[in-house]
């Protein structure tokens, strides 16, 4: 009967929950800022502009399952990171409501994210979206948007969507919720 108990929930139970991020530089942040923005208006839907995250690529989300602490375990390996140029070239979708903006996977974007899961992976869970090997490289514009949304957000992130590069400019460790930096790392 034991195991028919509701499991205790409490935040300080849960196992913590942390981000690798790659960020770019100010001036594409704050033009996937405006669409950003911009998509929240259209269709009504905030979970994205609201979220505080800037604009970014998840390089991996891990699980803290003991009480190793991720800033000192990751530290070394992100301080080592090298910058490099992204090319944005495709909108497109993770179904059923989030659009998204596809990278080219080039090889130093896969050997920044080998570089993180050769650290992380050792100490940390991997969440199951995120495992080396099977990651799918995306900046997220809009999420939790019901069919109706998802429809108005493309059409309306289509109508001036050009591919376009930039430059990477550090690396983030950060907690997700509530959102908040534990460590910023400048790409140099």
């Amino acid at each position: 009967m034991d195991d028919m108990q509701p499991k205790d929930t409490r935040t300080e139970d849960r196992k913590p929950q942390f981000d690798v991020i790659l960020r770019f530089e100010p001036h594409t942040e704050e033009l996937l800022n405006e669409l950003i923005n911009k998509l929240a208006r259209v269709t009504g839907n905030t979970a994205r502009a609201g979220s505080g995250q800037p604009p970014h690529i998840s390089m991996g989300i891990f699980d803290v399952v003991d009480k190793s602490d991720p800033v000192r375990v990751m530290e070394g390996v992100l301080q080592g990171l090298k910058p490099f140029d992204v090319s944005f070239v495709t909108l497109a979708a993770f179904l059923p409501g989030t659009l998204i903006v596809t990278p080219v996977v080039t090889d130093e974007m896969i050997a920044m994210n080998r570089a993180i899961h050769s650290v992380a992976d050792r100490v940390f869970v991997p969440s199951s979206q995120y495992v080396y090997g099977s990651w799918v490289p995306h900046l997220t514009l809009a999420l939790e948007l019901t069919r109706e949304e998802l429809t108005m957000a493309f059409d309306a992130a289509g109508q001036d969507w050009k591919p376009f590069s930039t430059r990477t400019a550090s690396v983030s460790l950060v907690h997700q919720s509530p959102y908040t930096e534990q460590l910023v790392v400048p790409l140099a």
